[in-house]
């Protein structure tokens, strides 16, 4: 996305959150939550986004800055290790959801991750309140 670009709009009233949570990867979420935020959509997007540390933060940057220029796309992001300079939130990426998500607006959850982090994110926002049926993911095998 070009610097430039136009503050992202969408019209109408926004009740309900599409909320995304990965971990580690953004992988084929960066170029989804372009196109809607492009198209339009009447729920707000919210991406819940976790890695280890900030050098795993990869796609980071870019969406980022989508969110900046977005006024129905926030992102959350969160480092499992402390990192003296970074100033989001330090925990797993499962704690935070469960601290600043509000389950009665989610419309759809889209969870994108290893599996291990795609079965702990579904018993979270199943205890949380979240039907399964609310519930897609897609897993990645576990690169190093």
């Amino acid at each position: 996305m070009k610097k430039e670009a136009p503050r992202l709009a969408l019209s109408g009233v926004r009740k309900n959150e599409i909320v995304i949570i990965a971990g580690g990867k953004i992988g084929p979420i960066e170029d989804w939550i372009e196109k809607v935020l492009k198209n339009g959509t009447n729920d707000n997007i919210r991406l819940f986004y976790g890695a280890n540390s900030r050098k795993d933060l990869n796609g980071y940057r870019n969406v980022k800055y989508m969110a900046e220029l977005s006024d129905s796309f926030d992102m959350v992001t969160a480092l499992n290790s402390s990192d003296p300079n970074w100033q989001g939130e330090v925990g797993l990426i499962t704690d935070v959801v469960r601290e600043r998500l509000d389950p009665e607006k989610v419309s759809q959850c889209f969870l994108y991750g290893t599996t291990v982090m795609i079965e702990e994110t579904k018993r979270t926002l199943t205890d949380i309140g979240i039907s399964e049926e609310k519930i897609h993911h897609e897993s990645y095998g576990r690169t190093y």
